[in-house]
């Protein structure tokens, strides 16, 4: 599968699909432990023309961390959902710092990737650098904070440092990231190399001159969705509330931050949808929900999942089918 079909079909849309099936639907709570993933959810690339797809729900709790031989950015992680032969979304703690040093061009220097990555930081804050040009030392300083979003797409340098003055971040850094590619850099100047960072083997195709011939440099695209937007009515669904993060339909991603009231319902006459060429993802930040696990548009005595976050328990689901009393996610 290339990038281009991961984009497509694995991370094309973060937000949500409401329905609605009326007073002839029945609910069954259920609390098995079985309902809940212990693995990374595949993504679907070609959907069964003859079958609905079944939605796949992560306790973050419970799910297991990364081995030391899978984990990512030399830190605690979570790899929760994966292409079917490229790309994942990654939950990642990433340590504070315990010195008063400054680092100088710091970690694996000014590097990027060809492929697209998109970021949000769930708590604590990250302090990037941003440059412009493979020769530039003090490259634009960003903190990302709580609330922060990152869309990067391929040939955007970032990381090194500062060679003069610095600043550090302040707290643990709690990311949900998503990657389109391999997981592997490439990094610049004179002793440039491709490279993972997280495990011992070559990328294939194995590129340590490419950036010689990257003749533009792209930039992100970094909002910080507490300062810098704020809550819109839903203009698709009645009662929600939206931040919108990203839409962008040529490249295939979209993401938003979606705020329930409590006691919200779904508005009267709405019908069950569904994506033929995207999986749907959510993470709760905050709330709880009520997610209908429906094995199809025929299916009147569906299964009810609770899920919530408040402070103790976090939930990554993807999903097509819920009711909520009040929540706010991603």
């Amino acid at each position: 599968m290339t990038t281009t079909a991961f984009r497509k079909i694995g991370l094309a849309w973060l937000a949500l699909v409401v329905a609605a099936f009326g007073a002839s639907c029945t609910f069954a709570e259920s609390d098995a432990e079985s309902v809940f993933a212990t693995e990374p959810i595949i993504a679907t690339v070609n959907a069964d023309p003859d079958a609905w797809a079944q939605l796949a729900i992560v306790d973050m709790d419970e799910f297991p961390w990364d081995t030391e031989s899978e984990r990512r950015f030399n830190n605690p992680s979570k790899t929760i959902f994966k292409g079917a032969d490229v790309g994942q979304m990654v939950y990642s703690i990433f340590a504070p710092t315990f010195n008063t040093t400054i680092y100088r061009g710091a970690g694996m220097g000014a590097h990027y990737h060809p492929y697209w990555e998109w970021g949000y930081t769930l708590k604590g804050d990250s302090a990037l650098t941003e440059p412009v040009s493979p020769n530039q030392k003090n490259g634009m300083y960003y903190r990302k904070r709580e609330g922060g979003w990152l869309t990067r797409p391929p040939n955007s340098l970032h990381g090194g440092g500062w060679a003069t003055g610095g600043k550090r971040p302040q707290l643990p850094y709690h990311l949900l990231l998503w990657e389109e590619g391999d997981g592997s850099v490439i990094t610049v100047g004179p002793n440039a190399d491709h490279y993972f960072p997280d495990w011992d083997r070559q990328p294939d195709p194995y590129l340590p001159d490419d950036w010689q011939s990257v003749k533009g440099w792209k930039r992100p695209w970094l909002v910080d969705s507490q300062q810098d937007l704020e809550w819109e009515d839903d203009s698709q669904v009645a009662g929600r509330l939206v931040k919108w993060l990203d839409d962008d339909m040529e490249f295939g991603f979209r993401s938003q931050l979606v705020k329930i009231p409590p006691g919200w319902t779904p508005p009267e006459g709405m019908k069950g949808s569904y994506f033929e060429n995207a999986n749907v993802m959510r993470y709760l930040i905050w709330g709880d929900m009520k997610v209908w696990l429906f094995d199809g548009p025929d299916d009147h005595d569906p299964q009810a999942v609770s899920l919530e976050r408040q402070g103790r328990r976090r939930h990554n689901c993807r999903c097509s089918h819920y009711h909520d009393n009040r929540c706010y996610f991603i």
